[in-house]
């Protein structure tokens, strides 16, 4: 075997080696970022799964983003609550039974300890005059019609740590899109 023989093995040999050290490095990859997203997504899920179910009162503001498409603004009695604080502050409002709603009782610049049984908290961001939950927008399909503001109601669901998520949207008392 010539001198040349013994270099092209040697790099074939090495060179298959180099190849699959780099699929093994793309596999272990791949598999952290799905890792990632599956623990992330447990977490979300988690902190919501035994959270506060509550329903809540909401007023429509726009139907429609050109770049995200269908959605409505919703607003909120308690986003219009004093927020203590300078803007971009985080802010908890107080919220209690009446009938079968939740209205605002008040807003804390800390999250409130020793609540009633019956009271329980949603954390926010003040905004100039509001404060804003995260709620604000439903996505809808396209093409839907925008219900009447006063018809819709909203069950939010509201994690030990204040941070809700729409739940579902109601017209008339009834599920919405249908």
């Amino acid at each position: 075997m010539g001198d040349g023989e013994m270099a092209s093995q040697y790099h074939r040999a090495h060179g298959r080696n180099r190849t699959l050290k780099y699929w093994k490095l793309a596999a272990v990859w791949v598999c952290l970022q799905i890792i990632f997203f599956a623990a992330w997504a447990a977490l979300e899920e988690s902190h919501f799964s035994s959270g506060d179910s509550i329903l809540v009162k909401t007023v429509p503001v726009d139907p429609r983003d050109i770049l995200r498409g269908q959605y409505l603004r919703l607003g909120y009695e308690f986003s219009t609550q004093p927020a203590e604080g300078d803007y971009g502050n985080l802010v908890w409002v107080v919220l209690k039974p009446e009938g079968k709603f939740y209205v605002p009782v008040h807003s804390l610049k800390t999250p409130p300890a020793d609540l009633p049984p019956d009271q329980l908290f949603i954390q926010g961001r003040s905004e100039y005059s509001r404060i804003y939950f995260g709620v604000e927008k439903y996505f809808v399909p396209e093409g839907t019609k925008t219900p009447d503001p006063k018809d819709i109601t909203v069950r939010l669901r509201i994690n030990n740590r204040g941070r809700a998520r729409i739940e579902e949207v109601y017209v008339r008392g009834k599920p919405w899109p249908q």
